[in-house]
């Protein structure tokens, strides 16, 4: 049966301190004493707490990922393309979410929805061959999202 994550909460109930305090001592505040620091980690480490990325990506409006559509994977250019950006992605502290086409215009469409109700930090896409229309990359701009074509 499956478990629910440990959260922030959590670990403050159990070293009875606020979230917040928790929340600060994961990211290394220096406001935050060494000490507590310590304790929180310690604790952490015990429930195997993970830091939830989606919770993250709420509160800041934006997720650490970029979005990525192509028409087929299968090709060898864009294979090559998809491990470049991965690469370049990765370095910078991005994970990369690949969409796929297959040159169809209304999955093309469905893609860009999804990525944006993923909140990504970016959407890099080359349009399949159907696609005559753009609105469905106009919401990406009005939505405030990086679009690279």
């Amino acid at each position: 049966m499956k478990t629910a994550p440990v959260t922030i909460k959590d670990i403050a109930r159990q070293l009875k301190i606020s979230p917040s305090t928790v929340s600060r001592a994961l990211k290394n505040n220096p406001e935050i004493s060494l000490e507590t620091r310590q304790h929180v980690a310690e604790v952490a480490a015990r429930l195997d707490y993970r830091p939830n990325i989606v919770a993250r990506g709420l509160k800041q409006r934006q997720s650490a990922t970029i979005g990525v559509i192509i028409p087929e994977i299968v090709h060898y250019f864009f294979s090559q393309v998809i491990s470049g950006i991965e690469e370049v992605a990765y370095n910078e502290g991005y994970t990369v979410m690949i969409c796929q086409s297959n040159e169809k215009s209304d999955r093309e469409a469905n893609n860009v929805r999804t990525l944006l109700a993923h909140q990504v930090a970016g959407i890099l896409v080359s349009v399949s061959k159907e696609t005559a229309g753009f609105s469905h990359l106009e919401e990406v701009d009005k939505n405030g999202v990086p679009l690279v074509f």
